[in-house]
């Protein structure tokens, strides 16, 4: 592994993969057809920073060439991540923890991702450490309007957060809004961060809501994808009590749950069927290897829009964890993701230390 000196070469690294991607717009405008299906994801990438000291940026001086984060090493994160998502195969892919829109142009420009024509929906986030959230669109989907981060406001004293990314995908006919996500971690406990979860939990559903009474008024269901790494399970209170989003179908299903016609004027209910994920209690998303213990940290939520059988909708029973051998650790560590990283001084070459979840929605 060659180790340097100065951030240029980085530079040649991108404009080689980015010259890699160039080539005709693969957008469609094909209308959806009854039973098209649609496959989305979220996966936190974890760390994926360009090899370039970014002045105005602190939080990537553990990803600079002076501490090993050379243009060989990430090259060999972003070749990594391409055959995995390759692997994943999906037309909506959200991200996060990613340094720039640089590192994600690299990434879909990457050799095993640039036929799938992904394009990128992303806005710098004023995060503490740099990192932004993402969401890349295959063709025959695309992108429609500019996307829009919604600030988190966490209080006074408190360190800037990623806000949520809100971008709207026109799936033939039909658009679909998805709000990606990542919330505040657990950086000082459970117990004493999770009031920050909570203040991210309210601006999600005000977008919510603002998009649901939109829908109303034109006499149709918001169809509202929602994806991230909440830093929270489906039971914790953030996401059960706060955003609303719940095991039971019927809950959300039932005619009652309606915002014209919800007689305590409570937010309707959103379905979270990543309870799914917790059936096998030996397994997750995330696991916390301080604790040995497995989270199911990275979430999907619908609204329902996407589960009232019109429209778009989302297929009961798709959602899995994405962990396939090869995303996994060492043999002894091989139940866990394998993450990519330094550890007590010496690089781990893995993928993410974040397993992804993976689903499908239906053209009805």
């Amino acid at each position: 592994m060659n180790h340097v000196s100065t951030p240029t070469p980085c530079l040649s690294l991108i404009a080689c993969l980015i010259a890699l991607a160039c080539g005709p717009p693969l957008h469609s405008t094909q209308a959806a057809t009854k039973g098209q299906e649609v496959a989305f994801a979220f996966w936190n990438l974890e760390n994926l920073f360009d090899c370039e000291d970014d002045s105005d940026n602190s939080g990537d001086d553990s990803h600079t060439p002076a501490q090993g984060w050379t243009v060989d090493r990430y090259g060999l994160k972003i070749t990594h991540l391409a055959e995995a998502i390759d692997a994943l195969d999906v037309q909506l892919l959200g991200v996060c923890e990613v340094e720039n829109r640089r590192v994600l142009k690299d990434l879909v420009g990457h050799p095993a991702l640039k036929g799938r024509g992904y394009r990128i929906a992303h806005l710098d986030t004023p995060d503490s450490r740099g990192i932004d959230l993402g969401l890349l669109v295959a063709s025959p989907l695309r992108i429609v309007g500019k996307p829009i981060l919604h600030p988190i406001d966490l209080g006074k004293d408190e360190r800037p957060t990623r806000g949520i990314l809100e971008a709207r995908v026109q799936v033939g006919s039909k658009t679909l809004t998805v709000l990606v996500n990542h919330w505040p971690s657990r950086f000082g406990g459970r117990a004493a961060s999770a009031p920050r979860r909570a203040r991210a939990a309210k601006v999600l559903r005000s977008i919510v809501d603002t998009q649901m009474r939109i829908g109303a008024r034109l006499q149709q269901e918001a169809e509202i994808l929602i994806l991230g790494d909440f830093n929270d399970d489906p039971f914790d209170t953030s996401i059960r009590d706060v955003l609303r989003a719940v095991r039971e179908l019927r809950a959300v299903t039932h005619p009652f749950n309606r915002l014209t016609s919800n007689e305590d004027q409570t937010a309707p209910r959103l379905y979270n069927p990543t309870w799914s994920l917790l059936a096998d209690g030996d397994s997750g998303t995330y696991y916390y290897w301080n604790e040995w213990t497995w989270n199911v940290f990275d979430q999907v939520i619908v609204s329902p829009g996407l589960v009232d059988g019109r429209g778009l909708e989302y297929v009961p029973n798709s959602l899995r964890v994405h962990a396939p051998a090869f995303l996994r650790d060492t043999e002894e560590n091989a139940h866990r993701p394998a993450p990519f990283r330094k550890f007590k001084g010496e690089w781990e070459e893995g993928y993410s230390d974040h397993f992804a979840v993976r689903g499908v929605l239906v053209s009805m």
